[in-house]
């Protein structure tokens, strides 16, 4: 019932929530909103095939989005989540990947330097942020952590449900460096029956990092 949606809705904004659902799914792969196959024409004009190019993936969960996009020649990849449960699964399953990386890191204190990567990819994550009890914190402290490990140039891309007007003011915080456009996602033909009079489309914002920043 709609009650018991709401409380669930809370739970993924808390670690032990996901702790225990990766558990139950050990095995298994889950891609949220859209997998790699409908997002890789989206994606494909922010990404460079060269040996510097550093992708991040906060809140990677049990998504096949790093290995598909290592099998498809981006190799340099970060992946990270709060749940020692999924990082582990994650870490087993694509051993042979040798230079994707597996961490248990929270993304709103990550023990990265500065600047360092060229792309990060966000597919769910703000959105289950925004579900927790402290959510303004959470996506303030989510975002102000992203641009700083980010290149000068570098990109955060932000794949969500919410609407523009939902998202826009977390996004353009004030003292963030960086721009933010947004690109419009036709949902699968199954997601879209979801939900009565939701949109038919999932929101790409693409937050490009100033130069001088």
């Amino acid at each position: 019932d709609h009650a018991t949606l709401i409380m669930t809705m809370r739970d993924y904004g808390t670690e032990a929530y996901w702790d225990e659902r990766y558990a139950a799914q050990d095995g298994s792969n889950f891609d949220w909103y859209q997998d790699f196959g409908t997002l890789r024409p989206h994606l494909l004009p922010y990404l460079q095939n060269h040996q510097n190019f550093e992708i991040l993936i906060p809140g990677c969960g049990n998504s096949r989005l790093g290995a598909e996009l290592y099998d498809s020649g981006f190799v340099n990849l970060t992946c990270i989540d709060t749940s020692p449960v999924v990082i582990n699964q994650m870490s087993d399953r694509y051993a042979d990947k040798e230079e994707m990386e597996f961490t248990v890191m929270d993304v709103r204190r990550m023990e990265i330097p500065d600047a360092c990567f060229d792309l990060i990819i966000d597919k769910a994550l703000f959105d289950a942020q925004l579900c927790g009890e402290d959510n303004l914190n959470f996506v303030t402290e989510m975002v102000a952590e992203t641009c700083r490990v980010l290149k000068p140039g570098g990109m955060y891309i932000c794949i969500s449900h919410g609407l523009p007007s939902t998202r826009m003011a977390y996004l353009q915080a004030k003292g963030i460096p960086w721009s933010v456009d947004v690109v419009e996602i036709p949902k699968p033909p199954l997601n879209a029956y979801e939900e009565q009079g939701a949109s038919a489309h999932h929101y790409m914002y693409v937050c490009t990092k100033s130069e001088k920043a």
